[in-house]
């Protein structure tokens, strides 16, 4: 599971709209004219973010992913190719599967058919315990998948319970 979208915790929500409301410019150019951006963002109704591959994460293993879409004339996943920046021949395989399973769950715009989108993943380890800034989007098609300390509560002895 993705620490960002703790279904019990409101940063999730806010952040999914943040980033709503960051792409909602772009879907607004798209619709009202013929210009397209290259990454076709415009169409992405709502993306599911990649949760950050377990043996990576453990690894600290930092990499880069580009992912094409190609989209059927319905406008769904007729096709994904995944490229990782960087050699992890090892875990390539890991956040090709991640990014695979989030992009079939996310939505498209039916206008779209025919079209591939370009998305990057950054995957990145940070230091930083504000778990606010393990998420982040930048425009048009960039997104950063942090995964940030995990503090571990000490076990409670039975003689410190008395």
């Amino acid at each position: 599971m993705n620490p960002i979208f703790d279904k019990n915790s409101e940063t999730g929500a806010s952040l999914i709209a943040g980033l709503l409301l960051m792409i909602a410019p772009y879907r607004a150019l798209a619709q009202s004219g013929p210009a397209e951006s290259p990454s076709n963002i415009e169409c992405l109704e709502r993306l599911e973010i990649p949760d950050y591959p377990p043996l990576p994460r453990t690894a600290r293993m930092q990499a880069i992913q580009t992912v094409n879409v190609l989209l059927s004339d319905q406008a769904t996943v007729q096709n994904i190719e995944s490229i990782l920046q960087g050699k992890h021949p090892t875990v390539e395989k890991d956040f090709k599967e991640g990014a695979e399973k989030a992009i079939k769950n996310s939505r498209f715009s039916k206008t779209c058919g025919g079209k591939t989108i370009t998305l990057v993943f950054h995957y990145e380890f940070r230091d930083d315990p504000n778990r606010a800034s393990l998420f982040a989007f930048g425009p048009p098609n960039h997104f950063w998948i942090r995964y940030g300390p995990v503090y571990v509560n000490p076990e409670v002895s039975s003689e410190s319970r008395r």
